[in-house]
């Protein structure tokens, strides 16, 4: 999946033609230095906040088309969290990766000293997360392993404002709507009694889900 959004954004911007006597600056990268995200579910472990900071979470390039018009693609930094937390002899460890790109279209409203704008972005999200409890006397442990991955639809809502010539701070919003597809793993065994021992049970859910990400702070360039 990974491939095909590089694929297409690639074509989106080698497609795009400009007329001679254009003036506007055609290109823009920017960089969200903070981002808020919605922290995921079943992850209470790692995640202890309904929401979490981010620096540095993403960077985006823009090939406007004119200047109310522009094709965007999104790279996120990865998300990657473990812990451990051995209570006496009994442990409770966790783990989660979380990688999202993006790509879209947007909307630039009339240029001024303040620009407001939205978007619509094709969102791709990937995680996998494992969770290890266990210890004890019996040495008994429960691990579940997760892989989630999913398409959906990202509307945004921003607003830059023009510090220096070509130089632009802003702050976003966005709601991502994902079609999500998980598999689990569910396994117990015991290292002294393994009468306690289970088979491994394999489960596949599908979902919709609602990622709110209320505020990114980002700079931007054109160029």
């Amino acid at each position: 999946m990974r491939k095909i959004l590089l694929t297409i954004s690639l074509i989106f911007i080698l497609k795009i033609g400009y007329s001679q006597d254009s003036d506007y600056k055609k290109n823009e990268i920017s960089v969200g230095l903070i981002n808020v995200n919605q922290s995921p579910k079943n992850q209470e472990m790692l995640f202890e906040n309904s929401y979490y900071f981010v620096p540095f979470s993403n960077i985006t390039y823009k090939r406007f088309i004119n200047e109310s018009n522009a094709i965007r693609f999104t790279y996120y930094r990865p998300i990657n969290k473990s812990n451990e937390k051995p209570l006496s002899n009994w442990n409770d460890n966790s783990e989660y990766k979380e990688q999202v790109f993006k790509i879209g279209y947007e909307y630039i409203f009339k240029q001024k000293k303040i620009t407001p704008y939205l978007a619509i972005d094709i969102s791709y999200f990937k995680s996998e997360s494992s969770r290890l409890v266990g210890g004890g006397f019996t040495a008994l442990f429960s691990e579940t392993e997760s892989n989630i991955s999913g398409i959906g639809l990202s509307p945004t809502v921003g607003i830059n404002y023009n510090i220096h010539k070509n130089i632009f701070i802003g702050l976003e919003s966005n709601l991502s709507i994902y079609n999500l597809k998980e598999e689990k793993t569910l396994s117990q065994w015991s290292e002294i009694l393994p009468e306690l021992n289970e088979p491994v049970k394999k489960e596949t859910d599908k979902s919709f889900e609602y990622i709110f990400n209320p505020i990114m702070f980002l700079v931007k360039i054109k160029f």
